[in-house]
């Protein structure tokens, strides 16, 4: 009987912590500062700041070179981005090739590029933690053929 207890607590315990851990997320004013660093390297077209801002995942996977490439196909599809202008956040867990699940903070921009007004396409960066800090996991410009989501205008 007394191990059943046992069991019964340490099944309660961790339960509270696969709670806790659920309802973690990252800080949004340090998200949102490293969102926008993001969001100026960009423009600025500094991949080493951009590399040294995503997360240790990518750094692992990718290298700084790797870079420069990624960028070049962005730039032909969209244009060489110019402005940014914030437009929303977003709440929700990023979820990896191998299920692991990480609190995350999604930032939209409105962007302007070398060959659109801004508005005809979006900046958008997902920011999660690593370590002591935020970083971002991952980020795209995207957009939107059936009309621009209400929450991004």
């Amino acid at each position: 009987m007394k191990e059943l207890i046992n069991i019964c607590v340490a099944i309660c315990v961790l339960s509270q912590l696969g709670c806790a851990q659920w309802n973690a997320s990252v800080d949004a004013k340090r998200a949102r500062e490293v969102s926008d660093k993001m969001a100026q390297a960009l423009i600025e077209d500094r991949t080493k700041d951009i590399y040294q801002l995503m997360e240790k995942a990518f750094r692992e996977a990718a290298s700084e070179q790797d870079i420069k490439p990624m960028l070049a196909q962005l730039y032909s599809a969209y244009g060489k981005p110019l402005e940014v202008e914030f437009k929303n956040e977003e709440v929700g867990f990023k979820v990896s090739a191998d299920g692991a699940r990480k609190p995350m903070r999604k930032f939209w921009y409105a962007l302007r590029t070398s060959t659109q007004l801004k508005g005809t396409y979006f900046f958008f960066t997902e920011i999660v933690p690593d370590g002591d800090s935020p970083r971002c996991s991952s980020f795209s410009i995207v957009s939107f053929s059936s009309g621009i989501p209400d929450s991004l205008k």
